[in-house]
């Protein structure tokens, strides 16, 4: 075993988030700066403290670079910064590898959403939610929601999954309505009053088929921030800290998703087992898996790595599906997402699954809290854009 020389040396000391809603009445920036103000006032750190910041800050606009947070919330004393791509996972480790370096001390890394016509149809509707020209358009100059951008690799690649291995469209409605009902206990999340049966999401119009608008993340409004440092320095402040066991991303295979059924599996099992390589620990170690549900598919093939499950996904997702409650529990007892996941709680781009890993952690999830849980593996993004990791409670 290859024990991660970061092992319970970084921790997770502060968790933040802005009001996650459709419209949330606020810019972009002021959206990060919410979500960074909570996080350090709820880790405790002084303001002039934190020498830290990350931010996903891409082609995937609109984004808020670290000098508008640090400017804005007058950080003054930032010795290092980063710009990351999405998904939400990648600024958090950033934010880990830079305090395990001993780049900087207290570390805040952060991601802002807004929900702009090229994410949201009904955004198009909205002058004030018009893209700049020249953004990057993730759908092609198309809403997310039409079948001419992200969907055509999506759709091709969870078709050919169904050619190769029998999968169908109520596997993923398994995750989807897992993920949704998830939310109904989590008062952030932008579905926390929306309901969702499996006879309703079988029923709804297909946009790239075998996809429906269910299968995709819900774009919002809203930001969320974390705060780090070393696990000796967590000790001496008041809440409680959430160590890191490891972090991972891979890249392996097709990752051009806009034209072909690109690969994704492939990098999810490289990077899963690093994690396990890392640590020693399995999946039967983990007492819950927050799973990047950017798109179900995508959520699909991340559980069959995770579970080292490759074609057998459908079985499992039968296996652990509770149709009374709507929810998966794999291996008896490892529930999926609490939070609601991308579709249940919003898009940040994976970010609340770092968040609710935290909340559970540090046993503040309230209604949704696992009884006892000790370890949670998350998961976010694709190939070749994704990060992994393996909290613990400290």
């Amino acid at each position: 075993m290859r024990t991660d020389p970061i092992r319970d040396k970084v921790a997770i000391v502060g968790i933040g988030a802005s009001k996650l809603s459709r419209d949330g009445g606020r810019s972009i920036g002021a959206l990060a700066c919410d979500a960074v103000r909570a996080a350090i006032r709820d880790s405790g750190v002084p303001r002039e403290a934190i020498d830290g910041l990350s931010g996903i800050y891409s082609t995937d606009q609109p984004t808020v670079w670290p000098g508008y947070v640090s400017e804005s919330l007058g950080l003054s004393n930032i010795v290092w910064s980063n710009c990351a791509t999405p998904p939400s996972a990648n600024t958090v480790s950033e934010g880990i590898l830079a305090v395990a370096a001993g780049a900087c001390d207290y570390a805040v890394c952060y991601h802002s959403k807004f929900r702009w016509d090229t994410v949201s149809a009904a955004a198009r509707k909205d002058p004030l939610r018009k893209a700049p020209r020249g953004a990057f358009d993730p759908a092609l100059s198309m809403p997310l929601v039409e079948s001419l951008g992200v969907p055509n690799g999506m759709f091709a690649a969870f078709q050919r999954h169904m050619h190769l291995y029998g999968t169908r469209r109520d596997h993923l409605g398994m995750i989807v309505v897992n993920n949704r009902n998830w939310a109904l206990e989590n008062e952030q999340a932008v579905c926390h009053n929306a309901p969702l049966t499996m006879d309703e999401y079988m029923a709804a119009p297909l946009v790239a088929p075998p996809l429906s608008a269910l299968d995709m993340d819900m774009p919002i409004d809203g930001a969320m921030a974390v705060v780090i440092t070393t696990a000796e320095r967590a000790a001496d402040l008041p809440g409680k800290r959430v160590l890191v066991e490891a972090t991972a991303n891979a890249i392996a295979g097709k990752s051009d998703f806009f034209f072909q059924a690109f690969d994704t599996y492939d990098s999810y099992r490289l990077l899963i087992q690093r994690l396990w390589d890392k640590t020693g620990y399995g999946i039967d170690d983990m007492d819950l898996v927050n799973i990047y549900d950017g798109f179900s598919s995508l959520a699909l093939e991340w559980i069959e790595a995770a579970f080292d499950v490759r074609g057998e996904a459908g079985r499992l997702l039968e296996d652990s599906w509770d149709a009374k409650t709507g929810r998966l529990l794999f291996n008896g007892r490892i529930p999926m997402s609490t939070h609601g996941g991308n579709l249940g709680e919003g898009r940040v781009q994976g970010f609340g699954h770092v968040m609710e890993a935290v909340r559970q952690l540090r046993g503040d999830a309230g209604s949704r809290q696992i009884a006892g849980a000790q370890r949670v593996l998350v998961t976010n993004g694709n190939n070749p854009v994704n990060a992994g990791m393996i909290l613990r409670a400290g």
